[in-house]
């Protein structure tokens, strides 16, 4: 069975989804952390969960909010020919189409025959499931074997469970649970026929202690119908099938690590299971190599029987995974938007060559798309600078820095992230206007996206060596030379056409000198800040410029700041 639409309300972070899936099979969720992604797989989980005894308490409403039921409704097509009965739930049969993604309330030939599961939860916190539709709204019981039917298996971080033959594992449902219980009953009654056997070796001290119990009671007028001993309580024994769990050899499994108990776990659930199966895996790259992971992946994509459900914050799953495998959870004040990667209009963004390079980026809330490396460390610097100031970091409000690799990315690198419903701004230089030019400026502006260019067509380094103070101009000139062994005054020689003194502290302040700084620097061969570490160590011989009387003015400034409050707005 397969589901085809997901509704919840008020469960956990999510006040409210209404995702409509695709027919497939494979659906990975990402986006920054606590979008709600692992409360959508424990959502679909609870509301087929095959047992009657679901813990729930009043922090898994929205907002603790108990007025406010808990409703889980999921959608179900593909359905077995024993759902389609007549004495079962024939009589709330929906329809469904494939194409439109709508749900018609009346079943018809030209439609998939689907099912509406509902969870509710009120303030009780007693769960009630249903199976439901317009023309019966209160539905009729979903029961538990019928849950169970549907085989939706968490794999989380804690499943050493799932290894045992405990009630509701996959091991359980491929073995007769009749035939084990009798089994297991029978080897409890045997340890203690054995016990009995050996009584005179193996517990003397434990009986000594038993006749004192009976003098005792005796004293106190305790009747005793023949003597005091030590035994196995039967019942205190009685082995459960949770205890009897998959071993190597002599080593239970669950001792394998946490990535080789959830490979093996994803396999188990897909055997014998003729009616398939919906598994959830939470973070599926914890504990896994990235060669495992890969090697996961290809068994998930292989496999036809059921649907999987993944969440991750892995870059290497990404890259495993395709644009028709990945949807992207956004969480606003508890309203979630699900994005698939594959949505109509995006063909000429090319979004799968953006994940194969930028797969960091999509787990995140914002993206600040960058021209190059000098842009991105100097944001890290900025970053640090606005930390030490008791600002929120980067991190802190979910911003990823992606470098562009050149002007000529810029747009279409920031129109993708903003496709997929991301917030994007844009870092880019104004020199060459042929690979990100004004037109493409406005562009962006016109989609909502933050554009942030340097005026009189500067590029970032010639922007600085105009604003920047002059002491922290030529701060800059000599940690160049000396930190990071450039020619400078060679270089700045070749630029003014003049001879510099060597002494770079008697270098006096002109624009011309200014303008040959800013050109020098940026040299192809020789550029100072054009990578990463270098742009962030740059922006910190220079961050105190920040503290200078009207430095505030400056297009340096004014752009650097307009942009963190960006980055600072929710």
């Amino acid at each position: 069975m397969k589901i085809r639409n997901l509704i919840i309300k008020n469960f956990r972070g999510v006040k409210e989804l209404d995702w409509k899936l695709p027919v497939a099979n494979t659906f990975c969720l990402i986006g920054k952390g606590d979008s709600s992604k692992s409360t959508i797989l424990e959502a679909i989980r609870y509301a087929f969960y095959p047992q009657w005894n679901l813990a729930l308490s009043d922090s898994d409403f929205y907002q603790c909010n108990v007025d406010n039921s808990i409703v889980i409704e999921v959608t179900i097509g593909a359905l077995t020919e024993d759902f389609y009965s007549l004495n079962k739930y024939g009589h709330y049969l929906r329809g469904w189409d494939l194409e439109t993604q709508l749900l018609i309330d009346e079943p018809d030939d030209h439609l998939e025959s689907v099912l509406t599961v509902r969870l509710t939860v009120r303030e009780d916190l007693e769960p009630e499931w249903v199976i439901v539709c317009d023309r019966t709204p209160e539905g009729v019981p979903f029961k538990q074997n019928d849950r169970r039917k549907i085989s939706a298996e968490l794999i989380g971080t804690y499943s050493e469970r799932q290894l045992s033959w405990g009630a509701g594992s996959s091991l359980a449902r491929l073995t007769d649970t009749q035939s084990l219980n009798e089994l297991l009953t029978n080897t409890s009654r045997v340890a203690r026929k054995a016990l009995e056997t050996d009584r005179a070796d193996k517990l003397q001290d434990f009986d000594a202690a038993a006749r004192k119990s009976e003098d005792i009671a005796k004293l106190l007028g305790v009747p005793v119908k023949d003597s005091y001993k030590a035994h196995l309580d039967l019942k205190s024994i009685n082995l459960k099938s949770g205890g009897l769990s998959l071993h190597d050899g002599d080593i239970p499994l669950r001792q394998l690590g946490l990535g080789s108990r959830r490979m093996l776990l994803c396999g188990i659930q897909t055997l014998d299971l003729e009616e398939g199966h919906i598994t959830l895996f939470d973070e599926i790259e914890l504990g896994l190599e990235p060669y495992r992971i890969t090697r996961l992946i290809k068994h998930i994509k292989e496999d036809n029987k059921g649907q999987y459900f993944l969440t991750t914050h892995s870059p290497t799953v990404l890259r495993e995974l395709t644009v028709k495998d990945l949807y992207i959870v956004h969480n606003n004040n508890g309203h979630v938007q699900i994005v698939s990667t594959e949505e109509k209009g995006f063909e000429d963004i090319g979004v799968q060559g953006k994940i194969r390079s930028s797969a960091e980026a999509f787990l995140a809330k914002k993206i600040v798309v960058c021209e190059g490396a000098t842009e991105i460390g100097f944001l890290r610097g900025l970053d640090d600078f606005q930390m030490g100031k008791n600002k929120n970091s980067l991190s802190y409000h979910g911003v990823a820095l992606l470098d562009a690799k050149g002007g000529g990315n810029v747009k279409n690198l920031a129109l993708a992230f903003k496709y997929l419903a991301y917030d994007v701004a844009v870092l880019a230089d104004g020199d060459v206007e042929k690979q990100f030019s004004p037109a493409d400026e406005q562009e962006l502006r016109n989609h909502n996206i933050k554009v942030q260019v340097w005026d009189d067509k500067f590029c970032l380094e010639e922007r600085a060596f105009q604003d920047l103070p002059w002491l922290l101009v030529l701060a800059s000139v000599k940690f160049s030379r000396d930190e990071l062994g450039f020619p400078v005054v060679q270089q700045v020689e070749n630029k003014i056409q003049m001879k510099m003194d060597e002494n770079i502290d008697n270098w006096v302040d002109t624009a011309a000198l200014r303008s040959a700084i800013g050109n020098a620097s940026i040299t192809k061969k020789n550029s100072w800040f054009k990578d990463t570490t270098r742009g962030e160590l740059w922006f910190k011989e220079i961050q105190s410029a920040f503290e200078c009387t009207g430095f505030d003015e400056t297009n340096l400034s004014t752009g650097l700041m307009a942009l963190w409050e960006w980055i600072e707005h929710d």
